[in-house]
Parts: C-alpha cells; structure tokens; sequence
C-alpha cells in the first residue's frame, strides 16, 4: 500500500505553470547553488525559498498557488514568507512590456528570483538596464547594472572547484544530506561517508527533476526486504530503476522574437507598481499593513495538523494513536451507594 501511494504521489502533477509569458524568471549574475544558501533566513522563509529556486522558469509562484503545494503553510503564512523574502532582496515582481515580431505591444507581470540575495538599488538597476539598452522612460543606467559584477569567491566557483583547505570540511550538497539521513530514517540503510559521495549525482539528477527531499526519502526507504546486507548497492538499483522522467525543456522565450522595450517594478501582491504608488523594497505599503495586521493576529503560522491536506513527512503513528486512544477513553466512576 504503501507503495502504491508513493508511486501515485511520483506520478502527480508537477507545480503548476503560470500562463504563457508569466510567472517565474531567473535573475541574472547568480552564485552557484549552495548548501548554505538560505541559511540566513528563518527556517520557513529558507524551506519556501529553496523550493522555489528549484522551480523552472515560468512557475507560477504566487503566495496562493504556494499555499497549495506546500501543505504545511496557508494562504497568509506564504504571503508574508514571500514579505520576508522580498525585503532580503531575493524577490521582485516586474511588470514588462513586450513588442512581439507582428508589431504589437503586449504588458505581462513576471517575478524575477535571485538566489542571491540584492538590495533595492541592484534591482532597480536590473529595470533600468535590459539586455543592454536603457528602457524607454527610465534615467541612464549606472556603470555595469544590469550585470553587476560576480564577487571574486562565487566566479572562482563557477569555473571550478577548489579544494578545500586541510582540515576544512567541504559544504555538504542537498544530495549528500539526503542521503547521510537516511539512516535516522531507517536504520538499515546506514551510510558510510563514501556511499553518500558515490550516490550523490543520483539523488542530485532526482532533485534537478523536481522531486522533494522526503519523496526521495520515501522512495528509498518503502518496502524494503526484511534484511539488507547492503545498503549502497541496494540504493543506487532504486535511483536508477525509480528515476522520475526529465520535465519537458521550455524554450528560451515565450514567443519567438520577442523583445523587451519596457520594465517597471510592482507590488509583489497588487497591481500597483512604482508609477502609481511608493514601493518598499519590492510591496506597496497597503499590502505590508495587511501583513503585519496578520502577523500581530497570529495568522500567519503553520497549517494545524487537523487541517493540513495531507499529513506531515514525520510523524509517529504508534504515539499519535496512542494520543488518540487516550484522548476518548472515559474515565471510570465509582458506582453509587446504595441508600438506605
């Protein structure tokens, strides 16, 4: 039964795709990926932060649409995550006019995400300066926006990789964590250092596919043989014979010739854009008031386990139903006395 389950949830839709011309962008000039990306974000705002980096361009990642795949946090939760994230600069909504190759003119909304973490000034570089050409309407563009320069650590990282120094641990990969947990998970499939360095291509190509942390953990730890003499070999036939099939490639731009003559910078959750009102880091001042009215209200926390749509990645069932049992037993009254 089990299984079965995960197979279905393997199966699933992946995240839902904006419509043509919308949705997520990457911005330009990131740093490699890394562990310790988010590391400075609180946990939710890190979690969020590094599922939508793995989305592809054209995910639609608006707080609602984020609500649904992601069952631990409502409707208000996310939005005031994607608050946060916009003002650590990772986040901006960009309105952008297009000239299409038959001569029309065409507005559509996009959000640009950075991995690496910009402040106001870099993005509203990034809107004056497009592809190289000062957009009509905007003041001159400084020296070198719209590509700022790459600190010396990340170019170096990008071109190869420097070993690290003696005595100094290399930043461990998502894969390799993956993999190192497995066996709190499970403790047949404990781990050595060099089976997790030999399997982590493998459970990296299955993260670059989309699929989550814990669906991977549960692919590999369902439905295992009563005895596991070895745990590494055992693994890699999973990652190999399980591996989920590649998303389909999206093209590079919407609409063949498409270019670019206009970009201005929206609130990440009106329409209002920086023409028509005053934008803080990225939300109009509206849009921040209702946020804070609903962090002070307490609305914005975790989903309850009662009204989560489908249950947490942990949770020990033989304690939850023993909370359960003991919660509708009725205690036992003495019986009454006889009156005499």
């Amino acid at each position: 039964m089990a299984a079965a389950n995960l197979s279905a949830a393997l199966r699933a839709p992946a995240h839902p795709m904006a419509k043509a011309g919308y949705g997520k962008r990457h911005a330009p000039d990131q740093a490699p990926p890394r562990a310790d990306d988010f590391a400075g974000l609180e946990p939710r705002e890190a979690a969020i932060a590094a599922y939508v980096d793995r989305l592809p361009e054209g995910a639609a990642i608006g707080y609602k649409v984020l609500a649904e795949e992601l069952p631990d946090y409502g409707q208000q939760a996310c939005r005031s995550a994607l608050d946060r994230l916009t003002r650590a600069g990772h986040l901006r909504r960009i309105r952008v006019q297009v000239a299409l190759m038959d001569g029309q003119m065409r507005w559509v909304t996009r959000t640009y995400f950075s991995r690496t973490a910009r402040d106001a000034d870099w993005w509203a570089a990034h809107v004056r300066f497009v592809r190289g050409l000062d957009a009509p309407g905007q003041p001159p563009a400084p020296a070198g926006a719209g590509r700022p320069p790459v600190p010396a650590a990340a170019a170096s990282a990008a071109e190869t990789v420097e070993e690290p120094e003696p005595g100094v641990r290399a930043p461990r990969s998502e894969a390799y964590d993956v993999l190192a947990g497995l066996g709190r998970q499970e403790p047949r499939l404990q781990l050595s250092e060099g089976d997790c360095v030999e399997l982590e291509h493998l459970v990296g190509e299955w993260l670059a596919r989309g699929v989550g942390r814990e669906q991977i953990t549960q692919a590999l730890t369902s439905g295992l043989p009563a005895s596991v003499h070895s745990a590494g070999p055992l693994l890699r036939k999973r990652l190999e014979t399980k591996m989920p099939p590649s998303p389909a490639p999206r093209p590079e731009k919407d609409h063949p010739g498409e270019q670019i003559v206009g970009m201005v910078i929206m609130c990440l959750f009106c329409d209002e854009d920086e023409t028509t009102t005053t934008l803080d880091h990225g939300v109009c001042h509206d849009c921040r008031d209702r946020i804070a009215r609903d962090e002070a209200m307490g609305l914005t926390g975790d989903v309850p386990d009662t009204f989560l749509a489908r249950p947490r990645a942990e949770i020990d069932v033989a304690a939850r139903m023993a909370e359960l049992r003991s919660a509708t037993v009725r205690p036992v009254l003495p019986a009454p006395r006889p009156r005499r």
